[in-house]
């Protein structure tokens, strides 16, 4: 499962708010992501989840690392999970990308494996921004965006789903459609195996996220979730998360 998106097909039906077209990105592939992917892929969530400004912060909700590698790892290892991997072939002129490492690996930010983390099914940032570094990033292919599912066994009623999670894209390439991209990779890949419904935990008081989410063919099930995380890092008491589903399978 490999696509490239040219600069004008990310840009175009994104909606979010409008931003300045990247000066040197010249196409962006959607793949699988790998062991190499793994370091870079734990800073870029950080990054997206925890990061400072943004539409789509939850610093100002929610504390602490949204993941670590040997979760990262066991995702990679596990069957059911699809965890892909949107990688920019060049850098140059996108400030705030020279914080992730390079996509293969050796330059990479090392994140303690005894992280503390989240659970890997909070999925609320479809595209969500952190806090950008001055400097210009460096030529040469980077990982900028990333989500999993995790393929489910079919409930009491023979309905088969999955869970999207760990979904982030860099703030820096945000708002061109990269998050709508990675979205619909995994949900092609979802309706090729014959999942049904595609389901999704919101974290609560993000009306603009459960808005995008609509937007994407979500709708609201009614029902909701305990915070996935440590309800210690929760910073407004007795937050919760809210599931919502996206059928898959025509008729």
């Amino acid at each position: 499962m490999t696509t490239h998106i040219s600069d004008a097909a990310a840009s175009a039906g994104s909606t979010a708010a409008s931003s300045t077209a990247p000066a040197a990105a010249s196409a962006i592939t959607v793949r699988p992501a790998r062991e190499a992917d793994v370091d870079v892929i734990v800073d870029l969530v950080q990054v997206a989840y925890r990061g400072e400004g943004g539409w789509t912060t939850e610093a100002h909700l929610v504390s602490g690392s949204r993941t670590h590698a040997a979760e990262v790892r066991e995702m990679l290892a596990d069957p059911a999970v699809t965890l892909l991997a949107a990688e920019i072939d060049t850098v140059d002129g996108l400030d705030g990308l020279d914080t992730l490492a390079d996509a293969s690996g050796p330059d990479s930010v090392e994140a303690a494996d005894d992280a503390p983390t989240t659970s890997p099914g909070h999925a609320e940032h479809a595209e969500q921004p952190g806090h950008a570094a001055d400097s210009p990033a460096p030529s040469g292919p980077r990982v900028v965006g990333c989500c999993y599912t995790r393929q489910e066994p079919a409930d009491d009623d023979g309905m088969t789903r999955a869970e999207l999670g760990l979904f982030a894209v860099h703030p820096g390439l945000q708002s061109r459609g990269l998050g709508g991209r990675l979205l619909e990779a995994q949900a092609e890949h979802l309706r090729e195996a014959g999942i049904e419904i595609l389901m999704i935990r919101v974290l609560q008081s993000r009306p603009e996220l459960h808005a995008w989410y609509e937007r994407h063919g979500f709708v609201r099930t009614g029902a909701s979730v305990p915070f996935a995380g440590n309800p210690d890092w929760l910073q407004v008491e007795g937050l919760g998360m809210d599931v919502m589903e996206r059928p898959l399978q025509a008729g």
